[in-house]
């Protein structure tokens, strides 16, 4: 089965959607931020990212996304935010200034993190 790899600063969130992702046969790495989720990627090679936008520095996921984009690394990124809902900004969109493949808005229900994750991973299969 796919590993995913789950880059986010709340542990909770961590823990609840390794829980669900696990269930579903998923292998499930963590990183609770972005130095640790870039030793993650070089030593785990994950199928996806799910990448939190605001962790330690609220662009810290947008930069990794960047970096990662900008090294030619083809593994596709979910990024991953519940700023929106607090402040009215609309990351909700896949494009230059947020590389990434697709988009989840927290808080985020287990059957649709599990439906975008097996939607993601059928499209790179299918590549």
């Amino acid at each position: 089965m796919a590993k995913i790899l789950m880059v986010d600063d709340d542990g909770e969130f961590l823990n609840a959607g390794k829980t669900v992702l696990e269930s579903r046969g998923f292998t499930v790495i963590t990183a609770s931020n972005a130095v640790d989720a870039e030793a993650a990627i070089k030593s785990k090679k994950p199928d996806l990212i799910i990448l939190d936008i605001m962790m330690e520095e609220p662009d810290d996921g947008i930069r990794l996304a960047h970096k990662l984009k900008k090294q030619g690394l083809k593994i596709p990124v979910v990024m991953l935010s519940g700023v929106s809902a607090v402040t009215g900004l609309d990351y909700g969109k896949c494009d230059e200034v947020m590389p990434c493949e697709d988009f989840l808005e927290k808080p985020v229900r287990p059957e649709m993190l599990i439906k975008k994750v097996q939607d993601i991973l059928g499209k790179k299969e299918k590549r």
